[in-house]
C-alpha cells in the first residue's frame, strides 16, 4: 500500500437543528446537576460528531442566540443603552465545551451577521468598533474559560472586525467564498480558506499576500495533492463546515483528507 501523507482537518463549524422534545427531555435526564438547555444540547452536538478532526469547532452560526444575549444595552438587537457585556453565559458554555474536548473551538457568527442596529451611538463606524471590540472581550472571556480559540462564520469581508479581531486566535470563515471579498480578507488574516474547486485561485492570492495557511473545504484526496504542488503539505488543512446531515460529514471528510504518494 502506498504511503500516505495525512493531512489535519479543521472545523469552522457544525450546525445543529432543533431536536424533538422526548430527545432533548432524555438528553436533559443526564445533565441532572450541570446547568444546560436547548443551546448548551446543540453545542454538544455539534462536537461529538466530529470524531478525527484535528481542530474541531463547537457551535456555528446557531449559537448567535445565546451570543446576543450576552451584550448588554440592547432591546430586540438594537442598542438603546449603554453598551457593555455579560460574559458568565458564554463562559459557562465555553467551560463546557473544555470539558467535552480540550483542545475546542468555538464556531459564532460574525458581529455583521447578528444584525445588530444602532439607536444610541448615531454614528455608523463608531458603533461597528463597539460592536467588534465587545466581540473581543466575549472572546478573550471565553478562551480564560479554557478554549482554544474562535472561528468567526462570516458573510461579508468587514474591515473593522477584521482589524479589531482578526488574529492568531480568531479565524474568519467565509461562508460563501465565490462571494466574499477574499482580497480585503487577507489583508489581516494569513489562512487562506478556498473550495476545493477554487484551488485554481490560489496561486494569484498567494502570490500577492503573505499566506501562512491554505485551508480548502471539502476536498478530495485529489484536490490535496494539486495543492501540494503549491505549498508544503505542513501549510495544508481540510476545512469542514457542516449545515445539514453531519453524522456521516466528518468522518467522510477525515477519511480523505490525505496526499497519496
Amino acid at each position: 500500500m502506498a504511503r500516505q501523507i495525512r493531512i489535519p482537518v479543521r472545523s469552522f463549524g457544525s450546525e445543529v437543528g432543533t431536536p424533538a422534545v422526548p430527545e432533548l427531555a432524555e438528553w436533559l435526564k443526564g445533565k441532572r446537576g450541570v446547568e444546560a438547555d436547548l443551546t448548551t444540547y446543540r453545542l454538544e452536538r455539534s462536537l461529538d460528531v466530529q470524531e478525527g478532526v484535528a481542530v474541531p469547532a463547537a457551535g456555528g452560526v446557531f449559537y448567535g442566540e445565546r451570543l446576543s444575549g450576552a451584550f448588554l444595552g440592547m432591546e430586540d438587537g438594537v442598542l438603546v443603552g449603554e453598551p457593555g457585556i455579560d460574559p458568565a453565559v458564554v463562559a459557562d458554555d465555553a467551560r463546557f465545551v473544555r470539558a467535552r474536548r480540550k483542545d475546542a473551538w468555538v464556531s459564532l457568527p460574525a458581529p455583521h451577521v447578528l444584525g445588530f442596529r444602532d439607536a444610541c451611538i448615531e454614528d455608523e463606524e463608531e458603533f461597528s468598533e463597539t460592536i467588534a471590540a465587545l466581540y473581543a472581550r466575549l472572546a478573550r472571556e471565553m478562551r480564560d474559560a479554557g478554549v482554544q480559540g474562535h472561528v468567526l462564520v462570516a458573510d461579508e469581508a468587514d474591515a473593522i472586525e477584521l482589524e479589531v479581531l482578526a488574529g492568531r486566535k480568531i479565524l474568519f470563515f467565509p461562508r460563501n467564498p465565490e462571494t466574499f471579498d477574499l482580497e480585503l480578507l487577507l489583508e489581516y488574516q494569513g489562512a487562506l480558506v478556498l473550495p476545493a474547486n477554487d484551488l485554481n485561485q490560489a496561486a494569484d492570492l498567494m502570490e500577492r499576500f503573505r499566506v501562512r495557511k491554505l485551508i480548502l473545504l471539502d476536498p478530495e484526496a485529489k484536490d490535496l495533492a494539486a495543492a501540494a504542488e503549491l505549498v508544503d503539505p505542513d501549510m495544508l488543512e481540510a476545512g469542514g463546515y457542516c449545515e445539514e446531515s453531519c453524522p456521516d460529514y466528518w468522518k467522510s471528510l477525515v477519511e480523505r483528507a490525505f496526499i497519496p504518494r
